[in-house]
C-alpha cells in the first residue's frame, strides 16, 4: 500500500496543475497581506469615541431589524459596550490574531483545490490510458482506489498545513508590531480570542465540508469517469447548498440530507443548527452514514465494471 501512494504521490506532483494550486494558494495568502498593510490605515480618532459610534450603529441596526436576537450584531453589540465598560482598546489595525483567521476561511479554497485532485485522480487514468497499465500490477483494485483516495487527503491537509504555516510567517513579519486586543462572544461572555484555539475549533468544524466535498468528488470522478462532471456538482453543491437548503428547511425530510450538515461552523458560530431540533452529534452521525454509502458506491463501481475497456 505504501508503496502505491508514493507512486500515486510522484503522479501527483509531476502535473503542472498541482503546483499551480499550491502557487495560487501562497499568492492569495501574501496578496491579503500585502493589501491588508497597504490599506490598514488606523482611525487618528480616540479609539472609544469610535466604539461609542459603533455601539450606536449596532443598537439602531438591531431596531430597524426589529430583531434583537440577531447573534452577529448583538455580540458585536456586546463587544463594544465591554470595550467601553473595561478599557479595553480595540487592534490599532490587523493583527497576528485576525489575520491567522484568515487562514480558516482559505480552507474552502484548499477543498476546491483537494476537490479536483479527487475528481481527477481516478477520471485522468482512463482519458490517458494508463488504467490499463496499472491494472497489470499485482495490487487488487481495492487497494490501488484506496491509495488514490489516501493519496487525495493526504494532498488536502498538505495544503491545510502550508495555508497555515504561511498565513503564520506572512503575519509576523506584517502584523506584529500592531497592539490592541481581540475579543470575541462565547456563550453570552465576552473573552479575549484564543488564536490556537479558535483555529483547531474552526478547522476541526470545517472539516465536515472538506471530507465529504472529497469524497462527492472522488465517488462522480469514479462512477462517472468525468473530472468536469465531478467538480463542477460538486462545487455548485458546495456554494449553493446553503441557498438549497435554506427552501427545503420547513421540510422534515431536509434534516436527512447531507449538504444540510457540512458546515458544522454553524455550532460554534451560533451554538446551534440552522433546523430546530439538529444537534451536532446528529449531523456527523448523518454525515457518516452519507460517507459509507459514497465510499461503497466508489468501490463497488470501480471494482465490479469493466475497468479496462
Amino acid at each position: 500500500m505504501l508503496k502505491l501512494i508514493q507512486n500515486e504521490w510522484m503522479k501527483l506532483w509531476h502535473q503542472k496543475a498541482t503546483w499551480v494550486m499550491l502557487g495560487i494558494l501562497a499568492v492569495i495568502i501574501i496578496g491579503a497581506a500585502g493589501l491588508n498593510k497597504y490599506y490598514d490605515e488606523v482611525d487618528s480618532r480616540d479609539w472609544r469615541i469610535v466604539e461609542q459610534e459603533n455601539v450606536e450603529m449596532y443598537q439602531g441596526m438591531l431596531a430597524e431589524e426589529q430583531n434583537a436576537s440577531n447573534t452577529y450584531w448583538q455580540n458585536e453589540l456586546t463587544i463594544s459596550e465591554y470595550r467601553l465598560a473595561q478599557d479595553v482598546a480595540p487592534p490599532n489595525g490587523m493583527t497576528v490574531a485576525s489575520f491567522m483567521n484568515f487562514s480558516v476561511q482559505l480552507i474552502s479554497i484548499v477543498t476546491l483545490f483537494t476537490v479536483i485532485v479527487a475528481a481527477s485522480i481516478v477520471s485522468s487514468e482512463f482519458s490517458t490510458g494508463t488504467i490499463k497499465m496499472l491494472l497489470t500490477r499485482p495490487a487488487s483494485r481495492a487497494k490501488i482506489l484506496t491509495s488514490k483516495l489516501l493519496t487525495t487527503f493526504i494532498y488536502g491537509l498538505f495544503m491545510i498545513a502550508v495555508n497555515f504555516a504561511l498565513t503564520w510567517v506572512i503575519a509576523l513579519i506584517l502584523f506584529n508590531g500592531n497592539t490592541g486586543t481581540l475579543l470575541e462572544v462565547v456563550n453570552g461572555q465576552v473573552q479575549e480570542v484564543n488564536v490556537l484555539n479558535n483555529l483547531i475549533e474552526l478547522s476541526s468544524l470545517s472539516a465536515g465540508n472538506f471530507i465529504m466535498s472529497v469524497l462527492f468528488a472522488f465517488l462522480l470522478g469514479s462512477v462517472f469517469r468525468s473530472s468536469a462532471l465531478a467538480i463542477g456538482l460538486t462545487m455548485f453543491l458546495s456554494f449553493m447548498g446553503g441557498v438549497i437548503i435554506m427552501f427545503i428547511s420547513r421540510y422534515a425530510f431536509a434534516k436527512y440530507i447531507w449538504l444540510t450538515h457540512t458546515d458544522l461552523t454553524q455550532y460554534a458560530r451560533d451554538g446551534h443548527h440552522m433546523i430546530d431540533g439538529v444537534t451536532m452529534p446528529f449531523s456527523i452521525s448523518v454525515l457518516i452514514v452519507y460517507a459509507i454509502v459514497f465510499l461503497a458506491i466508489s468501490y463497488l463501481s470501480f471494482t465490479k465494471r469493466d475497468v479496462t475497456a
